[in-house]
């Protein structure tokens, strides 16, 4: 699988930043930017939540070697993300942080989690045993944390992988406007979630 290379400005982010954090930044930056794009396109938005294309358009925007959209006849060269390529991508408007999941194709019903927080990753194998925590460690200054799984590259192909990912598109958004009850004409506070 071909990986995006970082073409960043280096002006726009802060010159003490190591490798991690600006890759954090770049697939942020190509999420955020994904999710505003499929705001104003809704055939962008059918063809992102396309489950044979979401894969693509989180990695390198490319299906056997061909991009799956182009604006303009530029093409979207994805989010920078690396993933298996049969993994099952679900968008979810109600999570806030990723969770991946590793189950083993059979009768085995062993599954192996690897659930980001803000303040944690944790590793856990459910199965037959129940569960069991693999990892649960605090997030380590340097914004990158190692998982190595308890199997080998060979043996993906014995697991399908799912990926649970916030899904923060605008049009399913709301705007909450706060009101004083003594002036319920002119709004204290206005927010939404992106």
């Amino acid at each position: 699988m071909e990986i995006n290379t970082l073409n960043l400005r280096s002006e726009t982010l802060p010159v003490h930043w190591n490798a991690s954090q600006k890759q954090i930044y770049y697939i942020c930056e190509q999420y955020f930017k994904l999710s505003l794009m499929c705001a104003k396109n809704e055939r962008l938005l059918n063809a992102f939540q396309d489950p044979s294309k979401t894969v693509a358009f989180m990695t390198d925007g490319k299906i056997d070697n061909e991009y799956v959209w182009k604006e303009e006849g530029i093409p979207w060269e994805g989010c920078g993300m690396k993933l298996p390529k049969k993994t099952k991508v679900i968008l979810d408007y109600e999570t806030a942080w990723p969770t991946l999941y590793f189950t083993k194709k059979g009768n085995t019903k062993e599954t192996i989690t690897i659930k980001e927080s803000p303040l944690f990753v944790q590793v856990f194998r459910t199965g037959p045993e129940g569960m069991k925590t693999i990892e649960r460690e605090l997030l380590p200054e340097c914004d990158e944390y190692k998982v190595v799984l308890p199997f080998d590259t060979i043996d993906l192909d014995n697991y399908d992988a799912i990926l649970v990912m916030p899904c923060f598109i605008p049009n399913k958004d709301m705007l909450t406007k706060v009101y004083c009850r003594d002036n319920e004409q002119e709004e204290e506070v206005i927010l939404t979630s992106c």
